[in-house]
């Protein structure tokens, strides 16, 4: 599959060398570097991982802004990332993944933030009981943890806005526009975040409760989740032992769009006319989260059953019969990745499925869009007090899922979800791209001579922007060279290194990339 991603993004280049391309702030990365600020702490909240006994717990974020050269957007877009990890951290949960720092995580941010976004990768509570041999602890510590998970999703999006009102915006976000992206566990949290809002929600006879246990405050008949002992839908209220309510409170916590990667809804029920657009990638194999209705089962031997949930097929279904999509269904793209989508998702749009072969000896694929390193992972692993061989385990069962991962690959995945996703959230939200007819800047943007043979010079007439890079890539997009010192108006570089084909010149600003095609003979 990743192959057909690489001929995909090479069509998309060709496409652009017949003519003068002008690249948009959020459509491309315009920025040529990111300042990360780590570890901000955005809330504080009761955990029960790893002793199981009530804890007071930091909770942070890394946040992500685009960098190199000045940004005239003052209030940019805030995405905000959430991990995969199973409600337990990397290594623990006996896989390579599970934090803010996760490799996808990390490259994602870095993409979005140099689109112009502002994005923060989070950590959230961990905590649930997946081995027990009781399936009603089993499903209701796994509920309970969702439920902590996404009252901390929403004192993040608080704390931006509380930030915004009072601390003069520290990292310059649009508090109006705030997405909600999850991978893997985080896609179960964003769905529920945007969807899970009225007490029937969680009284739904599946998520009641078939016993009495004290240790997990479980009573015959009633939700696992309980709002008495948590909070409100919120966070506030609840057993002050049991939930921390004071992270930013009195802030709002809507947000404006929804990305699953791979997670799935508690119950499609959930779903009205009115929630926010979505937007869904899903190995249709994946064996974490189904694709359409279905178990999830906790991957022991043999797996155990948790709840049954709805994938993204049926989620994105109903999204768009519920009208909650038309501000992007009718927009009509034709770019070659909503092509490739529409080639499988049964003409719903805002679906991205990813048709995998169903890897020897595993149940399905999962995250292709990841990748791990296994000295890194024991060295992790002993830093968290854990054996080296753990992590080594660690490795091997993130195989068994994706047997041909690498960095490559996982990058592939990452240029498609990347490029479907992003002209949908711009759309729908009218993000400032400048999507128009090429302007000023651009039209005194020229190479020549053209066609060239042992040097080529670029020309800016217009010295409105200031130039953050400049590089040469072939037709493939693989990079040749870059320039971070260009001057201007007028460069001359050596091309008698270069063998004879067509290459792309691109001229990088705040505002936007300005390509050009250049042929050397």
């Amino acid at each position: 599959m990743h192959k057909t991603l690489r001929t995909i993004l090479v069509a998309a280049i060709l496409g652009l060398t017949g003519h003068s391309a002008l690249a948009q702030r959020f459509l491309s990365e315009v920025f040529p570097s990111v300042n990360v600020t780590s570890d901000v702490v955005y809330g504080n909240n009761i955990t029960i991982y790893p002793s199981g006994i009530p804890t007071s717990e930091d909770l942070k974020m890394d946040v992500y802004e685009p960098s190199g050269v000045a940004d005239p957007l003052t209030e940019r877009p805030l995405i905000i990332y959430i991990h995969t990890g199973s409600f337990i951290p990397a290594v623990f949960n006996q896989n390579p993944t599970g934090a803010k720092t996760d490799s996808t995580c990390v490259e994602m941010c870095s993409q979005f933030a140099r689109r112009g976004y502002v994005a923060a990768s989070m950590d959230y509570r961990q905590g649930w009981v997946p081995t027990d041999p009781d399936q009603d602890v089993r499903t209701g510590t796994l509920l309970q943890a969702v439920y902590r998970g996404i009252l901390d999703v929403k004192a993040c999006v608080r704390y931006f806005r509380k930030d915004a009102a009072i601390n003069g915006n520290t990292f310059k976000v649009d508090t109006n526009t705030v997405i909600l992206m999850g991978q893997g566990t985080g896609g179960y949290l964003a769905l529920a975040y945007v969807t899970l809002d009225k007490i029937s929600e969680i009284q739904l006879s599946k998520f009641l409760s078939g016993s009495n246990n004290a240790l997990y405050g479980f009573q015959i008949g009633q939700p696992y989740v309980n709002q008495a002992i948590l909070g409100d839908f919120d966070g506030y209220g609840g057993v002050p032992q049991a939930n921390n309510p004071n992270n930013s409170v009195g802030y709002g916590n809507k947000v404006s769009f929804c990305v699953n990667m791979g997670g799935a809804l508690g119950d499609s029920s959930w779903l009205e006319a009115g929630d926010v657009p979505m937007v869904a990638f899903h190995v249709t194999n994946d064996p974490f989260a189904p694709y359409g209705d279905g178990p999830v089962y906790v991957p022991t031997q043999p797996p155990q059953f948790v709840v049954d949930v709805s994938g993204s097929q049926t989620v994105i279904t109903n999204a768009n019969a519920l009208g909650n999509n038309d501000c992007f269904n009718s927009a009509g793209f034709t770019d070659p990745y909503t092509l490739r989508a529409n080639a499988v998702n049964n003409g719903q749009d805002g679906l991205f499925p990813f048709e995998r072969p169903v890897p020897p000896f595993a149940p399905g694929e999962a995250g292709p869009w990841e990748w791990f390193d296994s000295t890194a992972l024991k060295t992790y692993a002993q830093s968290m007090g854990l054996s080296a061989s753990a992590g080594v385990s660690a490795f091997i069962n993130g195989l068994a899922t994706n047997p041909d991962m690498s960095k490559t690959k996982a990058l592939a995945y990452i240029d498609t979800i990347q490029n479907y996703l992003n002209p949908r959230i711009v759309y729908c939200l009218s993000l400032p791209t400048g999507l128009s007819e090429p302007d000023a800047f651009s039209r005194s943007v020229s190479v020549f001579p053209n066609p060239a043979n042992t040097s080529f010079s670029i020309s800016i007439l217009d010295h409105s922007r200031q130039v953050s890079k400049v590089d040469l890539t072939d037709i493939t997009g693989r990079l040749i060279w870059s320039d971070t010192s260009f001057r201007g108006p007028v460069r001359s570089y050596d091309a008698q290194h270069l063998l004879p084909g067509i290459y792309l010149v691109n001229i990088y600003t705040p505002f936007g990339k300005v390509s050009r095609r250049l042929l050397i003979n």
